[in-house]
This record gives C-alpha cells, structure tokens and sequence, in this order.
C-alpha cells in the first residue's frame, strides 16, 4: 500500500507540473496572439509535439482529453487504495475483536458456579485464623468469624472483605452450585490502591486446584498469580473431562506478608 501510494504522490505532483506548464504556455499564447504563427504548444510530460499552430478550441479539447486521462488514472488508484486500506482495517479489527471477545466471554458471560447467591458453599478449611481461639469459639465454629471463608464466594473487593489466615499456607475445600467439568478457574485480589497501606504483599501466590475423588486426588493445576497492578484478575485454564462438584484448593505461599488474604475466586465450566 505504501508503494501505491507513493506512486500516487508523484502522479499528483506531474500533473501539477504540467497544469503549471500549461498556465505558462497559455500565457505566452495569449500574449502572442497578434503574431500569426508565434505560439506553439510544447511536449509536456511525455505528450506528443503538434506541428501546426494551436487555436483556443484546440487548447480546451487537448487539455480537456489530458485532464480526463491523469485524473481517471489517479482516481482509479485511490479508489484501489481505499478498499486495500478498508480491507486491512476490516480485518484488524476482526482478529482484535475476536479475541478481545473471547477474553470477555471467559470472564463476563459465563456462569461462575463458585457462586454463594447460586448455592456454592465452603464446606472445610485448614488453616492458622488471624487471632487466637478460645475452645468455645472452635466448638461453635467461630475460628475465622472476623473474616469467613464465604467470602471468597462473594465478589465484593471492598477492602477486608476476604478469608484472611495467618502464614502463608491453606487447604480449602469447596462445593459447587453445580456438577460440572471445570475448564477455568479466575481469581481476583484488591487493588493496592483500596487499601490502607498501599501494599498487597498478602495476595496468594503458588497454589493447587485438586479434585478430591474417593480413589484418586485429580490434579486441577498448579498455578501462580503474578500481583501485578494492571492484572487484578487472572485466569487459569483446567484440562479436566471429569464431572465433580466438590473442590480443593491448596493455597502454598504468597507475596512476602506475615498472612493471607484470599478476596473472590470463580469457577467456570460445562454441565
């Protein structure tokens, strides 16, 4: 396209040339006018030399045939120019939405089914609480009562509203709104900028997507969330033909902090 339309570019400045040309040649004959004879019309620009002396009529009908010839030759090449520039950008736009709608459809259209408004639960939780339990608190199931494991199941990113636990280790199982066969799994962490401190150390890091069959653990996935300020929500991709409702996540380490904090995790799937 690039060669076209520099090919078009000097068309454009040779018939400049040559209007300016003409303009001159004009003049002269109009001023000459008087002189039977005197005006002759030059080559201009690769054009043929007449040898017999030019009247105004003449004058109007080769420029005329000129001017049609130059304009239709370049109108042609930009009207070839516009559909190869349309026809690039049509298909751009179709490979970039696409895959732009992809990534939506992943994200945004599909049915989370770790869902608490859809009926997922969090059925058992081992891991250290923020703070230290009486015995009556663990008989009555209090343990993580300043912040419960449901909230993982919520999509609420107000800051605090997540399961926190102390270190960096957790084993965390889950029952689905649905048996499914799950393909993806997406979780989400608040931003730095919501929070007090400014820092998100205590997002997790390494963890394990498990599938805990009565004869075999199937293993989901091992996955890392990158804490990266421009990707808060990031999805991993589960190669499982297994319908299942119950899952495992076994949380290993996070980003550096003394604790966890596990915000809004999504599981994603056919049934």
């Amino acid at each position: 396209m690039m060669t076209d339309n520099k090919a078009n570019n000097v068309g454009i400045n040779r018939l400049r040339d040559e209007f300016d040309d003409m303009s001159h040649t004009l003049r002269i004959q109009n001023k000459d006018s008087t002189e039977p004879g005197s005006s002759k019309f030059g080559c201009l620009a690769g054009e043929s030399k007449p040898t017999s002396q030019w009247d105004s009529r003449d004058i109007n009908t080769y420029v005329d045939s000129m001017i049609r010839r130059k304009i239709g030759n370049l109108m042609d090449d930009v009207y070839s120019l516009k559909k190869k520039i349309i026809s690039t950008d049509c298909k751009s736009n179709f490979k970039h939405a696409t895959s732009k709608s992809d990534q939506v459809a992943v994200i945004k259209n599909r049915i989370n089914y770790a869902s608490e408004d859809l009926g997922a639960k969090v059925i058992n939780v081992l891991a250290l609480p923020i703070h230290v339990q009486n015995i009556w608190q663990i008989l009555l199931g209090l343990d993580y009562n300043s912040n419960p494991p449901v909230n993982m199941l919520r999509p609420s990113l107000t800051t605090g509203a997540c399961f926190c636990y102390n270190g960096c280790k957790a084993t965390i199982a889950m029952r689905l709104a649905k048996k499914i066969v799950v393909d993806t799994i997406t979780y989400t962490h608040v931003a730095k900028e919501m929070t007090p401190n400014m820092c998100v150390n205590s997002a997790p890091k390494n963890f394990d997507g498990v599938h805990p069959d009565t004869s075999k653990r199937e293993l989901l996935g091992h996955w890392v969330y990158n804490n990266v300020p421009n990707r808060r929500t990031q999805s991993y991709s589960v190669n499982s033909k297994t319908f299942f409702q119950k899952l495992v996540f076994v949380f290993n380490s996070n980003h550096g902090a003394n604790s966890t904090c596990l915000y809004y995790i999504e599981v994603f799937g056919k049934i």
